[in-house]
């Protein structure tokens, strides 16, 4: 089952090879919101799952104490060329063991990839300091747009795969009652749940509008996560 995770993994590196504008602002959004929640570059930090590393890149700028864990060889190769020092282990999160713990936890736009997410949560509960934070970011099947375009006949359901979906190997999509679920079966609690981009229209047509329109969205949303592209979860762990 390893093998054919992992090949499933390796599987999307052409995607994060070519390179995706509007998910770099996605990624710079998340980043903003990080910052609120994290005390210090003096933090031990882990990132599971780098994608075409640029999320990595962002991170080894607040922390100096990084490591990361990326099954797919391909996109450690991406991730050596914008950070050819970061210490990075290269097995799936099941496999990954570690003495102590960290202070911060980053599963950003990784969630909705893995075959159990709610054992995936509770793998990193287990690498968690006491009062320590994890991160989790998901799409949302419920955004503004994905609504527009259930009642305009576009999608057959609110879950419904859109391309980019199958593309980059989405498993599932996420409502906020979901993913606050999947974090209580794990142990965890969510402190806070911020809304990633508010998005009106497709992605071809906010492309259209340009980057400030396309910024200025990202942060209309913050506080209805219910309709945004993207949920961001902040958690910690029930009991310590």
């Amino acid at each position: 089952m390893s093998g054919d995770e992992i090949q499933h993994l390796e599987s999307i590196t052409p995607f994060y090879q070519e390179g995706d504008p509007m998910d770099e602002l996605l990624i710079e959004r998340e980043m903003d919101l990080v910052r609120r929640y994290c005390d210090g570059a003096n933090r031990r930090a882990l990132e599971v799952g780098c994608g075409s590393g640029y999320s990595t890149q962002l991170l080894a700028a607040m922390f100096a104490d990084l490591e990361v864990i990326e099954p797919a060889k391909g996109n450690i190769e991406l991730l050596r060329r914008r950070l050819p020092d970061i210490t990075c282990h290269n097995v799936l999160l099941e496999h990954f063991r570690s003495a102590a713990g960290y202070d911060y936890l980053f599963f950003l736009n990784v969630i909705e990839h893995v075959e159990d997410p709610v054992a995936s949560l509770k793998r990193l509960a287990t690498l968690l300091r006491d009062e320590g934070l994890i991160f989790i970011s998901a799409p949302n099947c419920m955004s503004l747009n994905r609504r527009a375009g259930y009642r305009m006949g576009l999608l057959a359901s609110y879950d419904t795969f859109a391309p980019k979906d199958i593309r980059v190997g989405h498993r599932r999509l996420y409502t906020r009652r979901l993913l606050e679920d999947h974090c209580d079966q794990a142990g965890l609690r969510i402190v806070d749940l911020k809304g990633l981009y508010l998005k009106p229209l497709s992605e071809a047509q906010m492309i259209e509008l340009g980057d400030a329109v396309v910024r200025a969205f990202h942060f209309l949303g913050e506080d209805i996560p219910e309709y945004c592209a993207s949920l961001l979860a902040i958690a910690t762990k029930k009991h310590y």
